[in-house]
């Protein structure tokens, strides 16, 4: 009888033992939502993110009166990022279960207000971040194409040393090789700008790089060219030195090239200038 007892008994501890290590007693954790996913809180004290779960046996309380007599139930949408909250966890295995978050109306109405002024640049941010993924779509979509074209024309408009104006004669050119591309199915046209040895690096670099752009632009508002038409203009900063001042003045420029598709039909070619 006795041997009995004592293997019941240590059974019974046994189970209390792995209840134990399971289940912890529960803990009170005081801070910040920072983030709210799911059924994931992460909440913010002394500076340490702590990662709490919900679970459907989890109470969401907004507290009021004195000493926090008063208690309504709220729902899991009110744990926005800046609400301050308490948080009464418990361990579950290898994470921390919420048993009862508690929250003031005070410190509700000033996490929504937070939210409510940041909603602008967050808005502004996302605008940003959509932009930047259509631009390196249309990246990509440019970059599949390569191969896909074949030149038909081009021309080539030059510059003085150190600008970026387009001159008459310049914009004459401009002007010819818009016509005609406007005239060809499936055209395009790609604009790339150069600069001469003289100056560094950097200077070369900007200095074609606005020669490019300023012929884009002119291309587009003098000259009609629907800006889908101009292929992403490209700056190729100094080109191989040269000494001449011939050459130096070769080299301060920007060519236009025509591109067919190479899909398009009933195109026909046509001399370099």
């Amino acid at each position: 009888m006795k041997a009995t007892t004592y293997r019941l008994a240590g059974a019974g501890l046994a189970v209390a033992l792995v209840a134990t290590s399971t289940f912890a007693f529960a803990e009170e954790l005081k801070g910040l939502v920072v983030a709210h996913e799911g059924s994931k809180l992460v909440v913010q004290s002394g500076g340490v993110d702590t990662e709490v779960m919900l679970t459907d046996a989890t109470k969401i309380q907004i507290v009021a009166g004195v000493f926090g007599a008063q208690r309504k139930s709220r729902l899991e949408a009110d744990l926005i990022p800046g609400l301050a909250v308490t948080v009464e966890t418990v361990q579950n295995g290898g994470q921390l279960d919420a048993e009862k978050i508690t929250f003031k109306n005070d410190d509700l109405k000033n996490a929504m207000a937070a939210q409510a002024a940041m909603a602008p640049a967050k808005k502004k941010l996302e605008a940003a971040r959509e932009k930047l993924i259509a631009a390196q779509a249309e990246t990509e979509r440019r970059l599949s194409q390569v191969g896909q074209f074949e030149e038909k024309g081009r021309t080539r408009v030059f510059f003085a040393t150190g600008k970026t104006a387009i001159d008459d004669a310049g914009k004459k050119s401009l002007r010819s090789i818009a016509s005609q591309a406007m005239a060809m199915p499936g055209a395009s046209l790609r604009v790339v700008g150069f600069a001469d040895s003289t100056g560094n690096a950097t200077i070369n670099q900007r200095l074609s790089n606005q020669r490019a752009s300023n012929v884009t632009a002119y291309l587009v508002k003098a000259c009609g060219v629907p800006h889908e038409k101009i292929l992403s203009p490209s700056a190729m900063g100094a080109t191989v030195a040269n000494d001449a001042p011939l050459g130096n003045a070769q080299d301060r420029r920007v060519t236009v090239m025509i591109m067919v598709s190479k899909a398009a039909s009933g195109t026909s070619h046509l001399p370099q200038q």
